[in-house]
């Protein structure tokens, strides 16, 4: 989880947490990359707006150096001034949730969608499976 937000860090770790995810809390995209270099983690949760890297920045290193984990972005805003979703989906981003605070329902789909597959399929429905 990735948010230079510490309240919005914490209010979806503690969600995370009720469905039984480990989560590791970074409050910009360097200190993220500091946990993604210590640890393996199934997924990147970030937000677009932040200081030191912003989500297209964050997007770009991880997709180099650790190309198997999926990240999915996050904004609070409908309106990409600086284009980072639009630059982030032009170079393979699959998943963006457009709206905080989170919907619960919408983030467990992604999670299950981009690490549990097999689990996801089983378990949503078939037009949730869908690419936005």
């Amino acid at each position: 989880m990735v948010d230079d937000d510490l309240g919005v860090c914490y209010s979806l770790r503690d969600l995370l947490r009720e469905e039984g995810c480990v989560v590791e809390v970074a409050t910009n995209g360097l200190d993220a990359l500091k946990v993604l270099g210590r640890q393996k983690v199934d997924l990147v949760l970030s937000d677009v707006v932040m200081p030191d890297l912003d989500g297209y920045d964050l997007y770009m290193e991880v997709r180099e150096r650790y190309r198997q984990t999926p990240i999915v972005l996050m904004t609070a805003y409908f309106y990409d001034k600086d284009h980072v979703i639009k630059r982030s989906r032009l170079e393979g981003l699959q998943e963006v949730i457009f709206k905080k605070p989170v919907d619960p329902g919408r983030l467990k789909e992604i999670i299950l969608k981009r690490c549990r597959p097999e689990l996801a399929a089983a378990l949503l429905p078939q037009n949730s499976q869908e690419e936005p």
